[in-house]
């Protein structure tokens, strides 16, 4: 449950700051490359959907625990 909720956190972080470099890059005075923001941005929901699964199994499993017992 530990595992899920720290990947849950740090993918909304990682979709956080790369969405705020997404949208400050055209606004600064150099032209950066984009890659490594949507890359950053891609990772995020990556962590967020992998900790969400490991949330709702984790609660599934203790669901059927106190079914069984």
């Amino acid at each position: 449950m530990f595992v899920g909720r720290i990947l849950f956190l740090l993918g909304m972080a990682f979709v956080f700051f790369s969405t705020l470099v997404f949208f400050m890059i055209p606004f600064a005075n150099s032209y950066g490359d984009l890659t490594l923001p949507l890359f950053g941005l891609l990772n995020g929901f990556m962590a967020m959907g992998i900790g969400d699964i490991v949330i709702d199994l984790n609660h599934r499993r203790r669901v059927e625990r106190m079914d069984k017992g």
